[in-house]
């Protein structure tokens, strides 16, 4: 079986990681993988909702419980076969995975059938900031979830899970990249690495 290959971007609650990711998988040949996504379609895609799979996490997700890694590697295979289907997606696309693996277990389980080429970090220097984004995004949404408190819990839960992602993988196809600044300027310093490495022509 061929597979799929992949560029994992990683990066801390409110560093934009999901922005970036989806910049990528604007261009051509780039396809951006959001766990999100997958997850809110296991109610809402025509093809995937009605599956054993997705009944069987959406069971879990309204009970409050937690989906595990084989669960969730298992929709993971199953959605990028939709997309090969859709012809969203085939053996020249190069995935952008956004929130999956998401610890060391899911390398693991996807280590088989993703050839992952490279890692694009976005690296924050200043938690602080990365708090007061959160702050005012959870602000605009009227969210209660996102307070400091919990922020600083998830930074640490990601710190940690990231760590041990990466050291599944050799060092020198992670590429760092800094991400405080605009939008803009994030973008072009991802673009003009993987330029760099003859990812984008």
């Amino acid at each position: 079986m061929e597979k799929y290959k992949a560029i994992i971007i990683f990066g801390p609650p409110g560093i934009g990681k999901g922005t970036q990711a989806s910049l990528l998988g604007k261009l051509h040949g780039f396809l951006h993988f959001s766990t999100g996504t997958m997850f809110r379609a296991i109610r809402t895609d025509e093809n995937m909702k009605d599956t054993e799979i997705a009944k069987k996490i959406a069971t879990l997700i309204d009970g409050g419980n937690f989906v595990p890694d084989n669960l969730t590697i298992e929709l993971f295979f199953k959605t990028l076969e939709e997309y090969e289907e859709e012809k969203k997606l085939d053996s020249q696309t190069i995935l952008i995975l956004d929130g999956i693996p998401r610890n060391s277990a899911q390398v693991g389980l996807i280590k088989d059938r993703v050839d992952v080429i490279k890692i694009i970090s976005l690296t924050s220097s200043d938690n602080e900031v990365l708090a007061e984004r959160i702050e005012k995004r959870a602000k605009l949404e009227n969210r209660k979830d996102d307070t400091r408190e919990v922020l600083i819990k998830r930074l640490d839960t990601y710190k940690k899970e990231t760590e041990a992602v990466l050291k599944k993988y050799p060092k020198e196809i992670i590429i760092e990249v800094d991400g405080f600044g605009t939008v803009e300027s994030i973008h072009e310093d991802i673009i003009e690495k993987l330029e760099q490495e003859d990812l984008i022509k």
